[in-house]
């Protein structure tokens, strides 16, 4: 069964159920406690590398610094999360759950795959995403090195090279 997602205002998909973790909607994701957050799915993507995607319709200019510095935030608690949440169910720590992952994460070699956190910017101009990459980066640190991930901050236009998108909604540039 082929899978749309729609959010942010792009159209992500069509993916096979076999090759997707819808996270937000997990029913794992809804027993965690009250200011636990996560991305909006985990995809497998090219080549087999896994992608755990966020997705956002907007974000600060860097130059505006409480907002920029809460976006960073907000978004570093989803990966960070998800990357926990990701690694307790492909590796049985959370046993009564573990069926709620596709067989593509359960056959997977962890000591071998490459790991993303993409997170897609909806109209987002391409000369604004290095300073959010950057940002990310370090908040992202300990984690991007424990666990050998991989980072990249793109908008709509770029989520084409990943062949992420099906269309995009809306295009509301800041």
């Amino acid at each position: 069964m082929s899978i749309t997602i729609s959010e942010s205002g792009m159209l992500f998909g069509e993916y096979e159920e076999a090759d997707l973790f819808r996270a937000e909607e997990s029913s794992v994701y809804k027993l965690m406690p009250s200011g636990f957050r996560t991305v909006e799915f985990i995809l497998r993507g090219k080549n087999d590398e896994i992608l755990m995607i966020e997705a956002k319709s907007s974000s600060p200019k860097p130059g505006n610094q409480d907002d920029f510095d809460g976006f960073i935030d907000t978004i570093y608690h989803k990966f960070s999360h998800s990357i926990d949440l990701f690694f307790a169910l492909v590796l049985k720590r959370l046993i009564d759950r573990y069926d709620e992952m596709p067989a593509y994460f359960k056959a997977t070699d962890y000591s071998t795959a490459k790991i993303k956190l993409l997170l897609v910017i909806n109209g987002h101009n391409i000369e604004w995403l290095p300073p959010v990459n950057e940002a990310l980066r370090m908040k992202l640190k300990r984690q991007i090195k424990t666990w050998r991930l991989e980072l990249a901050v793109i908008n709509h236009e770029q989520a084409k090279d990943y062949d992420l998108l099906k269309r995009i909604e809306t295009v509301d540039a800041e």
